[in-house]
């Protein structure tokens, strides 16, 4: 059985951090100006999380001393006895970004796999977690549902043709922007396709395929798919109350991308088709003529 190494708080970056409004922004620049320290050619400012493997700071150029702006996030990692961990998650994720770029997944702005302290650096998101938005947020009508999945999807699409899966995808990894936009975050689980996993479990076990719990199959882009149908039924719980034959189709796309078999599961590029069908067919039902419109031609 393969220890585990779950994406909770501590292990895994805490993807609130990534989002912020603009009255978080003002506060949080007053509480920098205190105490910050220079990493490459970053400023680091308020810590936003620390866990035993990694830091997650407000960051600004080192040469904007005074700015009251703090845009990017910084990730770092920490000496202890979780050092190895915190600098392997890093490596892979300024690995993974470094070969894809997507409007749907965080950039790496600048990093550093070397050296005493390895560190990379993204932009400051707005917005909310989509765990939030399930949670916390009134319930959404059944196409936008679909839009936010389906940008979860192009962010993994993009991924896995340039040969990495993600290896953690949940609602607290994705960050949605005050508009819709969605982010998927947070790459420190990635793994290179086809690559042979450690004994350690990685990931979060909610939203695991049964392969990855094992940890006895080699990393490929179903697992993916796996734990995005897990987030696609959770919205069909959570959405505006629509008629079973809108909501029988996109239950069996979630079968498909469920499928215990990862090989009876759709590829992404497959998931973002079916996914824009489905948006396109149920906003049509939703802006359609009302009943009562029906009723009187």
């Amino acid at each position: 059985m393969p220890s585990v190494s779950s994406g909770s708080p501590s292990d895994s970056m805490p993807s609130a951090s990534f989002a912020s409004t603009a009255d978080e922004c003002s506060r949080s620049s007053a509480s920098t100006r205190s105490s910050t320290s220079i990493l490459g050619i970053w400023r680091i400012g308020q810590t936003l999380h620390e866990g035993p493997r990694a830091a997650l700071s407000l960051a600004q150029p080192a040469d904007a001393m005074g700015s009251p702006r703090w845009d990017y996030v910084l990730k770092r990692s920490l000496s202890g006895k979780e050092e190895l961990e915190g600098r392997r998650q890093i490596v892979q994720f300024i690995a993974a970004a470094t070969g894809v770029a997507h409007p749907n997944l965080v950039p790496v702005l600048d990093a550093s796999a070397t050296g005493a302290t390895p560190y990379l650096v993204m932009p400051r998101l707005e917005g909310e977690t989509m765990q939030h938005h399930m949670a916390e947020a009134p319930s959404k009508p059944l196409p936008v549902a679909l839009w936010l999945v389906r940008q979860t999807a192009q962010a993994l699409q993009a991924l896995h043709e340039s040969g990495w899966i993600h290896g953690d995808v949940k609602p607290a990894n994705v960050v949605v922007g005050p508009r819709g936009h969605v982010t998927l975050v947070d790459l420190g689980f990635a793994a290179k396709i086809h690559t042979v996993p450690s004994h350690r479990y990685r990931g979060t076990p909610a939203y695991s395929a049964p392969e990855a719990l094992s940890g006895q199959m080699a990393a490929i882009a179903a697992t993916d798919i796996f734990s995005l149908g897990r987030i696609l039924w959770e919205w069909i719980t959570r959405t505006h109350q629509v008629s079973q034959s809108l909501l029988e189709p996109v239950a069996d796309l979630v079968q498909a991308m469920v499928a215990n078999d990862p090989h009876e599961r759709p590829a992404a590029a497959e998931v973002v088709q079916q996914l824009l069908r489905l948006e396109i067919e149920t906003l049509g039902r939703h802006i359609g003529p009302s009943e009562s419109y029906r009723r009187a031609a």
